[in-house]
């Protein structure tokens, strides 16, 4: 995608939304998230506070934003090689995606943390073509990704997955889609407090959906 197509504010404005997130992204990497407050991201983002309510109205947006741009770029790399109608595969490779895409671990347990304090998961958002552009230069095609959040695209995938015969009819769609949530939070949680980690999450991520598909009668699970 061509940046010749927008102006220089349109540029700057995005610019400036991604620097807030990444101020908050590095300052989970040591702190709480209830510990780092709004004075602190602009201080880091070198902006006013009153520009920051200009993007986000509340420090939890910035948690949806950032989560959303995860789930994009994980989409994006898993369909580049899952092929098209293997959905269940297509939902095994976003997750360690979304796993591996965060090299500080500290990070996804604030992230789970604030939404579990929040009670609630990640509101449908809005990332633009500019802002994918900026954070995923050469990603070719991820403006092409419909935006979605992760309990949706998991419903879709198994709707899709029983279309096109990998799932049985039978198969109960919505309790599919609660364990699919708990598997992504739940194993991060598990493992970080185990002893015997067997290598990475990706390993406890593959037997978790393979114990999930066995029992909702997958095919070739």
């Amino acid at each position: 995608m061509s940046r010749e197509k927008h102006s220089l504010r349109e540029i700057k404005h995005a610019r400036t939304k991604i620097a807030i997130m990444k101020a908050l992204v590095a300052a989970m990497e040591k702190a709480r998230y209830d510990d780092i407050s709004i004075k602190r991201i602009c201080r880091d983002a070198e902006i006013s506070e009153g520009t920051f309510f200009n993007y986000f109205p509340e420090k939890i947006d910035i948690v949806h934003f950032f989560i959303h741009t995860l789930l994009l770029k994980a989409i994006w790399q898993a369909q580049r090689f899952v092929p098209e109608r293997h959905k269940l595969l297509l939902v095994e490779a976003v997750m360690e995606n979304l796993a591996g895409s965060i090299p500080n671990a500290n990070i996804i347990y604030q992230l789970i943390a604030a939404m579990i304090n929040r009670r609630e998961l990640p509101r449908k958002g809005t990332v633009t073509a500019l802002e994918r552009d900026l954070l995923y230069p050469g990603c070719e095609g991820i403006e092409e990704i419909e935006m979605t959040d992760i309990e949706s695209f998991f419903v879709e995938c198994l709707k899709e997955a029983v279309k096109n015969g990998e799932l049985p009819k039978s198969a109960d769609l919505e309790d599919a889609a609660v364990s699919l949530m708990t598997i992504l939070t739940g194993t991060l949680l598990a493992t970080k407090f185990s002893d015997n980690d067997n290598g990475n999450i990706m390993y406890h991520y593959k037997r978790q959906l393979r114990i999930l598909w066995n029992g909702i009668g997958a095919k070739n699970s």
